[in-house]
This record gives structure tokens, sequence and C-alpha cells, in this order.
């Protein structure tokens, strides 16, 4: 055997790759290359580390005696959703302009940034498309709902929407912070997860519900204002992803000049966040999940009102009660001394709150409810109280166990004295 002296290695262009685009062999000193050599990253699959990414290096080093670039980024093999590599020998690839046409060019590149965390292959399914879609309409109607606001030059701003946006100008810093740190990683699909979330539950599912007028109402100038400039930087913080839905809003959010776009609008930058401010508007969250529950539970309606109460220690956010009270449709949030045991009740950490229901439920109904789940509970006492009462038991079964019956024992005490509470109140 004999190795041909005219061959060429079939890599040796792409060799040659990071100098050659600058034009840095023919003329190695052009401001180009001197600008641009070495780059910050190269992303590329894992199959051909050897065939390229080392040549690269190896090039770099020999013909501009540094290396080509910093940080290598390696993506994962697409795999279809049996773990398969997509081939076009398989069939198993879909047609990347057949899921655009479907789905939208931003749709199909969320379905890739959720099926591909850092280093891993892509396990792609196209439902996932859907969802990116669907992530899609959520900004577009979101952008729509603001728009549909009549602003009322004259209105003062209200207590609760001028905390509302104090709460998401920390929010939303602080998932700057987190998301500039997931960059800094190469954690891209963490990164977009984290703006995913930020958008849809805390801005859509919670801030714009905050500061929404009433029906057929107006807004506030410094509310609308406010609500548009986050809008216009959760765009840029989208924009990466989702570049076509992200610039066609951002264009119309203000007048821009001729040549002016999104790509070239400076990302948004973190500023000092008040946990202790985001902490307590956790409490509120919750007090207002709670209340939803028991408007559900008994089947009020929303548009009827509903008093308050609460013991008041450290843990209830009094700053915060203006928010309260539009959330859950109130007459009034007020302190007691001692709880009602009439009351539909719920703590939220060490507070104990209550609605009074003596208008709003059918006491009858109510009293053979309760008596249904005290015999239930009854029933199941017994049958924890047999178990613990048996010696052999409690000395041969794991001591993990036996602790795990006691709770259920001191749970369903409690409850049990409860429910005998509450109907003793309601006779």
């Amino acid at each position: 055997l004999r190795q041909d002296e005219d061959g060429l290695d079939t890599w040796f262009s792409s060799w040659l790759w990071p100098i050659s685009v600058f034009d840095g062999i023919r003329n190695p000193d052009n401001e180009e290359i001197k600008y641009y050599y070495p780059t910050a990253d190269l992303v590329t699959g894992p199959d051909i580390i050897f065939f390229w990414v080392a040549r690269m290096i190896m090039a770099g080093y020999e013909y501009r005696g540094d290396k080509p670039f910093g940080n290598v980024y390696f993506t994962g093999i697409v795999r279809d959703k049996l773990g398969r590599k997509m081939s076009k020998q398989l069939g198993n690839s879909p047609d990347p302009l057949d899921l655009i046409a479907q789905y939208g060019a931003d749709g199909m590149r969320v379905a890739m940034m959720l099926s591909s965390s850092a280093g891993n292959d892509v396990m792609f399914d196209e439902a996932l498309c859907e969802q990116g879609r669907n992530f899609g309409n959520k900004i577009w109607n979101a952008y729509r709902l603001i728009n549909g606001w009549e602003v009322d030059e004259n209105m003062s701003q209200t207590k609760n929407n001028a905390i509302s946006i104090m709460w998401f100008e920390h929010t939303l810093s602080k998932a700057i912070a987190e998301i500039d740190e997931m960059f800094a990683s190469y954690r891209i699909s963490e990164a977009f997860m984290r703006i995913y979330k930020l958008f849809w539950d805390e801005f859509s599912g919670w801030y714009l519900e905050l500061v929404k007028p009433a029906y057929q109402t107006p807004i506030d100038r410094a509310t609308m204002d406010a609500t548009r400039r986050f809008f216009d930087l959760l765009m840029r913080l989208i924009h990466p992803f989702m570049p076509f839905v992200t610039e066609e809003i951002w264009q119309d959010l203000e007048p821009r000049k001729a040549g002016e776009s999104i790509m070239y609008a400076p990302m948004p930058k973190a500023t000092a966040v008040d946990e202790n401010l985001l902490m307590r508007f956790d409490l509120v969250k919750e007090i207002i999940s709670n209340v939803r529950n028991i408007r559900k539970q008994r089947n009020i309606p929303q548009r009827k009102t509903l008093v308050l109460n609460f013991i008041l220690d450290e843990n209830f956010p009094a700053e915060l009660a203006d928010v309260v009270v539009k959330m859950c449709n109130l007459e009034n949030v007020a302190a007691v001394e001692k709880k009602n045991p009439a009351a539909e009740s719920f703590m939220v950490k060490t507070t104990q709150y209550f609605i009074p229901m003596e208008d709003s439920i059918d006491v009858e109904a109510e009293l053979k409810k309760l008596s249904d789940e005290l015999t239930y509970l009854e029933g199941f006492l017994a049958s924890v109280m047999k178990k613990l009462s048996n010696e052999r038991f409690v000395q041969s079964a794991p001591e993990k166990v036996v602790a795990n019956e006691r709770a259920k024992q001191a749970d369903a005490e409690a409850k049990i004295a409860a429910i005998k509470e509450r109907m003793e109140a309601l006779k």
C-alpha cells in the first residue's frame, strides 16, 4: 500500500475557517481579523470534535499563534421521542419548513429550547412546537389586553397599583440576575424556562391581574406607562429565543426610528432587590389563593363581596392589604380578637384568617357534609389506634413507620376537634 502523494484532508478548508472568513490567510493583518480573532464562542455538535474543533485549534496556533475561540458549546444530537438519532435514512426527521408553516418559526425555536438542556441530546417532540405556539399566542394576547385599556389622564394611581408595580420591579430584577447567571454558565435552556415562567406566571398571571381595571373603566397614566415599560423589557429578554413576535410588538410599543430594531436594544440590567417585599408578597399570593379556593368550594360567585378577618401577628402583610381587597373582592379586611368557629378558616404561615359564612351557606347541607366527614375521620382514627395499641407492632415496626402512624393520629384528632367545634357553632 502507498499513500497518495497528491491528497488533501477532507476537512482542510474547515481547519482554516476562523481565519479565512476574515481573509486572514491572504491578508493576515487586516482590521477585521484583528478585531474578531479570537472570537468568544463556538457552537457545534460533539460528533465533530476531532474532525473540526481540534483542527481549528491547531491551525489557529500554527498560523496566528493564538486560539481561535475561548469557549466551545456542544449542542446535543437531535433525536426523536423514541431516542433515535434523526436521519434521512430512518425517515424520522420532520421538515422544518412544514413545522414553521404549522407552528411558526418562534414556536419551533421554543420547542428546541424546551427539549434541549445543556450538554444533553435533544429529545425532539413535535408536540412541543404547539407549546411554543401557545406561548407566542400568550404574549400576543397579553399585548392586546393592555392595548384595550383606556387611559384617564386625570385619574390618580391607586395604592394597589403602586404596590403592584413596585413588586413587579423587584420580581423582574431578581429574574434578570438569575437569567444573567444562566447565560454566563451557558445554561441556555434554563434561561429560557426562567423567562417563560416570568412572563406566563408573574407578569400575565399576577401583575396584569393586579393592575387590570374593572370592566369598562379606565386606568391611570402612571400604571399604563409602567406596564408598557415592563412589556418592552420583557420583549428584550424573550427576543433571543422568539425574535419575530418580540420584534413585531417592540416596534408597535412606541414610535421607532428608521432602521431601529430590538436586535440592537440593550438587554435589561438587574438592580437591587428587596427580598423582604417579595417574601411578604408571597404571603399575599397565598391569602388570595385560599380565598379563591373557598369561593370555589362554596360556589360563591366572584362578584359577591366577602369579609376577611384575621388574628393579627407579625406575618400579616398589613402594608399590602389593598392588594388582597382588590384581588379577593372584599368589603374589608379586619382584625379580630378570637377565631370564629362558624367561619371558613385557613392559615398562612402563622396567621389565622376567617371568612364569615352566615349568609353564604346552607346550614343543613353544611352540617350533613361535616357529619359525613366526621364519620370518615373517626373510622380512620380507629384503624390507626388499632395499630398503635398493638404492642407487637409498636415494638417490631421501624421507628419511622411508628412515628408516621402517630402523626396520622395527631392529624386526625386535630381535624375531628375542628369539625366538632364548627358543627356546634352552626347548631
